[in-house]
């Protein structure tokens, strides 16, 4: 391993990856700058204590890019232009990267920035599109930040929060080569309608991408690995589910869609395999957008043992369209959808958890929700 060792990351989970790194190779660093969501120092206390080497940034309230992150985007720009070819850059990074490594490409300005991505996530934008135009509107996305740390080697360490694994897409992609369309940016913008309610700096920047045609750097300096993915949370939950003499199926990583609707078909769903309803079954699948394999699975699995309880497992990624200024996350949103469902139907033995991997579900301190009908109970009583 090279002797000058740098680091820098952002996301929500790169405090505890940081930790476990530095305590892995702390003769070797040299200097490095995590960006992480505020709060987090506080909530990672013991994280905390194993980070001796790294300066620690907290910014994007609410998971919206704001001067903070802003400001530690600038010192990781500033660190990674120092390096030399004998260096090695480490790039840690999680879900929740975007917001936290804010770079605008000049004349847009961060709070122009913010409007575009508010926009598109109250239109129901799914992460693919945000980061797609994330990358057209930054200096460091889409592959830039790689390229700013040339001549050093770069290796990044990515938890993917995105299904599929599309590194490129993962908090926009910054050691990534960029192979978007020059025009998708446009496109997604247009898609949704709000051309008119942008900057205009925004829309100049993006259609200036759209007629570009420049030939591509090399990144033969840069080596990417997933290290965790949605898959990785699935298989750890469903080994503790067997612990608890629970018969575990993992169902799917490919779970989408509006996160009220979801909520409500999953416990749809669960309650046509407690009355043995296999077309049903079927029927509800395909409203989940589920793979048509996934009906199988479920049956085949329910076969082996009967007399065990059935922990059902599913993983991916949600949205949420936002009317009003209520506050939660896609998670909570989904778990008060099915406990509504499940108020509906009297289902007394389903408790459903929806839970971010990373700990927190949008702008809240919370990783998700349980629904249940003895909460729902409870929480009528209170009213």
């Amino acid at each position: 391993m090279s002797k000058n060792v740098y680091i820098v990351g952002f996301g929500k989970a790169v405090l505890g990856m940081a930790a476990v790194l530095e305590s892995k190779i702390r003769e070797h660093i040299i200097d490095g700058i995590i960006s992480v969501p505020i709060g987090m120092s506080a909530a990672y206390e013991t994280e905390l204590k194993e980070i001796k080497k790294l300066k620690i940034y907290e910014g994007a309230s609410n998971n919206i890019p704001d001067e903070n992150s802003l400001l530690a985007a600038t010192k990781i720009s500033e660190l990674i232009t120092l390096l030399k070819e004998t260096d090695l850059l480490i790039v840690l990074i999680s879900g929740g990267g975007s917001a936290l490594l804010p770079a605008p490409k000049p004349p847009l300005s961060l709070s122009e920035k913010q409007k575009v991505i508010s926009l598109l996530t109250s239109k129901g934008a799914n992460i693919e599109e945000l980061n797609a135009v994330r990358k057209q509107l930054s200096t460091l996305k889409g592959g830039n930040l790689a390229l700013l740390a040339k001549p050093a080697k770069v290796i990044s360490l990515i938890l993917s929060d995105i299904i599929g694994d599309p590194i490129g897409m993962i908090a926009s992609g910054p050691t990534v080569q960029n192979s978007d369309s020059p025009s998708l940016a446009l496109s997604i913008i247009e898609k949704y309608d709000i051309v008119n309610q942008l900057p205009k700096s925004a829309i100049q920047i993006l259609k200036n991408a759209s007629n570009n045609n420049e030939i591509k750097e090399k990144f033969s300096h840069v080596n990417n690995f997933i290290i965790g993915n949605n898959e990785t949370a699935l298989r750890a939950a469903s080994r503790a589910a067997n612990d608890l003499n629970y018969q575990s199926i993992i169902l799917s990583n490919k779970l989408k869609g509006i996160a009220s609707t979801t909520g409500k078909n999953l416990i749809s769903l669960v309650s046509a395999v407690m009355q043995n309803k296999v077309e049903l079954c079927g029927e509800i699948i395909k409203k989940l957008e589920l793979p048509s394999y996934c009906k199988d699975i479920l049956l085949n699995n329910l076969l082996q043992d009967q007399r065990k309880n059935i922990c059902l497992l599913l993983g991916g990624e949600t949205t949420v369209e936002v009317h009003g200024s209520g506050i939660g996350g896609r998670n909570q949103e989904l778990s008060l959808a099915a406990a509504l469902e499940l108020h509906v139907q009297k289902h007394h033995n389903i408790i459903l958890l929806s839970a971010g991997t990373d700990g927190i579900d949008g702008p809240t301190c919370a990783a998700g929700a349980l629904a249940s009908t003895s909460l729902m109970k409870e929480a009528l009583k209170k009213d």
